[in-house]
């Protein structure tokens, strides 16, 4: 399948998600304070509702900080943190095998003309796992890097190390912060 095609019907199917998530009404309960009731209401299963909803999130361009501070608020600085590392490991694996599984690497070849630009994909060539860590460590789980990356030549098994290796710190302080913020309430 072409390229084309292929980026065609990723959008077609990102555009499809969305839709289903605004006539469901799904979107309309990704708010902190719906994410944390349906946390709560679903007692031990909150945490599978919650990663679930994590990785619908993330197809829906909602950026993973925001599931990683409510995971603080609902689950408290230690076991949220714990909660947010986890439940964003699933939520890009999951962004990673549909994204690629459809949109194919249409990224892997592609040569820029500008060298400022085309310096980062030769590094992400050259040490796959170093420059994801270190694209992890600032931009976490934003759905566009997720889905970049997915596109480009990375491996699923280099992308999954760096995803852990660099979201893991700047999540763990996210979730404590939030965490102990809603502690002091």
């Amino acid at each position: 399948m072409n390229t084309r095609v292929r980026l065609g019907l990723l959008a077609v199917f990102l555009i499809g998600v969305y839709l289903i998530g605004r006539v469901t009404g799904l979107t309309d309960q990704l708010t902190v304070d719906g994410i944390r009731q349906s946390m709560r209401d679903a007692g031990i299963g909150g945490f599978v509702v919650f990663v679930v909803t994590f990785c619908v999130g993330q197809l829906l361009y909602i950026p993973g900080f925001v599931f990683v501070m409510v995971s603080g608020l609902a689950y408290g600085p230690v076991w949220g943190s714990i909660a947010s590392v986890i439940a964003a490991t699933i939520s890009v694996a999951v962004s990673f095998v549909i994204v690629r599984t459809i949109g194919g690497q249409p990224l892997k070849h592609i040569s820029i003309k500008r060298p400022f630009l085309q310096r980062p994909l030769d590094r992400l060539e050259q040490q796959p796992i170093r420059s994801m860590i270190v694209i992890r460590l600032f931009l976490w789980a934003i759905p566009p890097v997720n889905f970049t990356l997915a596109m480009s030549g990375v491996t699923f098994r280099d992308y999954m190390i760096a995803a852990v290796i660099g979201m893991t710190p700047p999540f763990v302080a996210l979730s404590v912060a939030a965490g102990l913020g809603f502690d002091l309430l």
